[in-house]
């Protein structure tokens, strides 16, 4: 899969692409093309991902399944994943209690991704 991004902030770059690796990583490349093909058509174009991760989440649930019996359901925990992988890749570490809201954990480190010798945990009261 092909990702122009040039135009997108550093942060906003890394957070696509973390998030195009983890679908693909945890669900294949085709199974990811689909839920990407699925956001797309609800107004959520990869593009656009890093201001819209709250219509991420919800189309993510709908398309995985929520509320079904599941103690912690497949979309949260593939959003956990991306939060532990964006940590990593950044440079800071993940001590957030799960299940994490993506949008506003990515909104955080989004503050703290410039000075990255800071940790999550530090801005949790934030």
């Amino acid at each position: 899969m092909q990702l122009e991004l040039a135009d997108l902030e550093e942060f906003d770059q890394l957070l696509v692409v973390t998030i195009v690796e983890v679908l693909q990583e945890s669900l294949g490349v085709l199974n990811a093309q689909i839920v990407l093909d699925y956001l797309e058509k609800k107004s959520c174009p990869i593009r656009e991902l890093p201001d819209k991760l709250s219509i991420f989440s919800v189309e993510l649930r709908k398309l995985l399944g929520w509320d079904r019996g599941q103690v912690l359901g497949s979309a949260a925990i593939l959003e956990e994943t991306i939060a532990k992988v964006l940590c990593f890749k950044v440079g800071v570490k993940f001590e957030e209690k799960i299940p994490i809201v993506l949008s506003k954990f990515v909104e955080k480190l989004r503050r703290v991704y410039p000075n990255k010798k800071e940790t999550v945990r530090s801005i949790r009261g934030t």
